[in-house]
C-alpha cells in the first residue's frame, strides 16, 4: 500500500495472526516486539527497532485464547508506555475487541465502571488515538479524552449475507435481546429487510420479594418486621443456595411484586389445608392463614391451595405444570435454559417431563422450577414463519443466549437460522454448545482468535476476516483522511 512506509505496527501476544494480516494489507513488515514473562510472572517488553518520531500503531485485542484478558490489557499498556518513552511521534492503540466493554455502567450498588478505568489506563500509558470495532456500548467512546474511532463490521456482514444466504431478500434480522435492537434495525435497514427481536422476560427484584414474604410471615406471627430483617433473610437464602443473587428492574403484577421464592417459603406462606372449622377451638373462628402464594406469583403462574401450579403464556395456553407430588411438565412453546433438550443442549425436550435448572446448573423442582421457567420465557416480537432468520449480536461468551434464541426462532417456524457475532469470546463449553445449536452457521469476526475452533465445531463456526477494514482505517489515520467511508456499504474491497 503506497505511502505507509513510515508506519510502525507492533503487536503483543493476544492476536499475532490478525496483526500479520493487517501488515500484509498495508504492505509493511511487523516491527519486532518481544513480549514475555519473567519467572515471577511480570511482563517484559522489548521493541526491536527504533520508533523515534514515527507513527506507531499497537494492535492488541482484549480477548484471546492465547493469553488471559488481564495479561492482554497489561501487555498493551506496557507496549504503549515503551513507545512513548522511546519518543514515538504519535501512538495509536488498535483494539479490535475492547476489554471490559460489558462493564460500562454502574448497574448495582458499589459496582465499578471498569471500562472507564481501562480507558484511563490506555490514555495514561501513552495512547494518542484509539481504533476499536463494534463496542458493546457506544458511550465508552466518551470515557476517553483522546479521539476514538469505533469501526463497524456491519457493512462486511451485509456483504456476507448477500453472498452466502439464499433468498436473502426474504430474510429477517433478529436481535437476541432488547438491548441489541438498534444493531438489528441498522443492519435490516442496510439490507432493506424486516427485523424482529426476542424479549427475555426475566424478573430480578428478589430482595423486594423476600422482604414482602418475610413481612407477611411476621404479620401472621404477630412479630415486628424491619427492612434489616428482610435483607438479612435474603442474604441467608443466598448463602444457603435457596436463591441466587440478582439485580435489575422490578416487575409488578396486580399491585404486587411478582414472587420468586424458594419452596420452603411458599410452604410456610401457603394456606394450611388441615386448618378447618372442625379443628378450631370451640367458639372461635376457623384458623386460616391468608394464601399469598396465588396472589403474589402472577405473571402467568397460577397455583391452588395444595401447591399445584401451572404456567400460561401470553395467549393463555398452559405451557408448564407441576406441584406437590407431580413432576413438572413442559408443553407448547415454552422456552428457556431448561427447555433446550430438543436441540441437544441439555434439559428436557419440549413436551416431555423433566425438571428445570438454576443458572448454576442446580436441579429445581416444585414451585422453584415453575418460577425458573417463568423467569426465562422468551417472547419473540416479529414474524419469522417460513423465513430465514439471522441473529446479530456484538458478543457471544458462553453461547447460552444464542442457544435460547435459536430454539425460539425454530419453534416460531423459521426455516433456517444463522447468527453473526462481532466478537466470539466462546469461553467455557461454548464450542460444545455450538455443535448442538439449531442453526446452519455461526459467523464471527477475527477480532478474537478462533481459527482452531472451526474444526472443533464441525464446520458450523465460520470466521470472517475484518483485517481489510482495520488496515484501511490505519492507512487513513496515518494520512489524515476521513474514515467515514468505512461505515458505508459502497467499497467492496473492505
Amino acid at each position: 500500500m503506497p505511502g505507509v512506509n513510515s508506519i510502525k505496527l507492533l503487536t503483543g501476544n493476544s492476536h499475532p495472526e490478525l496483526a500479520q494480516l493487517v501488515a500484509q494489507r498495508l504492505g509493511i513488515e511487523l516491527t519486532p516486539c518481544i513480549v514475555k514473562k519473567f519467572a515471577d510472572q511480570s511482563i517484559d517488553v522489548r521493541i526491536g527497532s527504533s520508533v523515534r518520531d514515527e507513527d506507531v500503531f499497537v494492535l492488541q485485542t482484549g480477548y484471546s485464547s492465547h493469553v488471559e484478558p488481564n495479561d492482554a490489557l497489561l501487555e498493551l499498556c506496557i507496549i504503549l508506555s515503551a513507545c512513548k518513552t522511546a519518543s514515538a511521534r504519535r501512538i495509536t492503540a488498535v483494539i479490535p475487541a475492547f476489554p471490559y466493554s460489558r462493564h460500562d455502567k454502574k448497574d448495582k450498588s458499589r459496582a465499578p465502571i471498569t471500562a472507564k478505568l481501562v480507558a484511563n489506563m490506555i490514555t495514561v500509558a501513552g495512547a494518542d488515538h484509539v481504533i476499536t470495532m463494534d463496542l458493546h456500548a457506544s458511550q465508552i467512546q466518551g470515557f476517553f479524552d483522546i479521539p476514538v474511532d469505533n469501526l463497524s463490521s456491519e457493512p462486511s456482514v451485509a456483504r456476507w449475507i448477500r453472498t452466502k444466504v439464499e433468498d436473502w431478500r426474504n430474510c429477517i434480522i433478529v436481535s437476541p435481546d432488547a438491548g441489541g435492537a438498534k444493531r438489528a434495525t441498522a443492519l435490516a435497514d442496510l439490507l432493506g429487510v424486516d427485523f424482529a427481536l426476542i424479549n427475555r422476560n426475566r424478573k430480578r427484584a428478589q430482595n423486594r420479594r423476600i422482604r414482602e414474604a418475610k413481612a407477611e410471615e411476621a404479620r401472621q406471627a404477630g412479630m415486628p418486621f424491619t427492612s434489616a430483617t428482610a435483607m438479612s433473610s435474603a442474604d441467608d437464602l443466598t448463602k444457603s443456595g435457596l436463591m441466587t443473587p440478582a439485580a435489575g428492574g422490578e416487575h409488578a403484577h396486580n399491585g404486587h411484586a411478582a414472587q420468586h421464592l424458594p419452596d420452603q417459603l411458599h410452604t410456610r406462606l401457603s394456606l394450611d389445608p388441615h386448618a378447618s372449622s372442625s379443628t378450631a377451638p370451640s367458639g372461635s373462628a376457623p384458623t386460616q392463614r391468608r394464601q399469598p402464594f396465588y396472589s403474589l406469583i402472577g405473571n402467568g403462574v397460577q397455583a391452588n391451595e395444595s401447591g399445584d401450579f401451572f404456567i400460561t403464556d401470553e395467549d393463555g395456553r398452559q405451557v408448564y405444570s407441576g406441584g406437590h407430588g407431580n413432576h413438572p411438565r413442559v408443553s407448547g412453546e415454552a422456552s428457556g435454559d431448561s427447555l433446550l433438550g430438543g436441540s441437544g443442549v441439555g434439559g428436557p425436550a419440549s413436551g416431555a417431563a423433566g425438571g428445570a435448572q438454576a443458572d448454576d446448573g442446580t436441579e429445581l423442582s416444585g414451585s422453584a422450577a415453575a418460577m425458573a421457567v417463568a423467569d426465562k420465557m422468551e417472547i419473540l416480537v416479529g414474524d419469522v414463519q417460513g423465513r430465514t432468520a439471522i441473529l446479530v449480536d456484538d458478543m457471544a461468551d458462553t453461547g447460552r443466549t444464542l442457544a435460547l434464541a435459536a430454539k425460539t426462532l425454530r419453534d416460531a417456524g423459521a426455516s433456517r437460522v444463522y447468527a453473526h457475532i462481532s466478537h466470539g469470546i466462546l469461553s467455557g463449553r461454548a464450542v460444545d454448545l455450538i455443535r448442538k445449536l439449531e442453526m446452519e452457521r455461526l459467523v464471527v469476526t477475527n477480532t478474537i482468535p478462533n481459527g482452531e475452533k472451526v474444526e472443533e465445531t464441525g464446520g458450523r463456526l465460520e470466521v470472517m476476516d475484518v483485517s481489510p477494514v482495520i488496515a484501511e482505517s490505519i492507512r487513513r489515520a496515518h494520512h489524515g483522511e476521513s474514515i467515514a467511508v468505512l461505515f458505508t456499504d459502497n467499497l467492496m474491497g473492505f
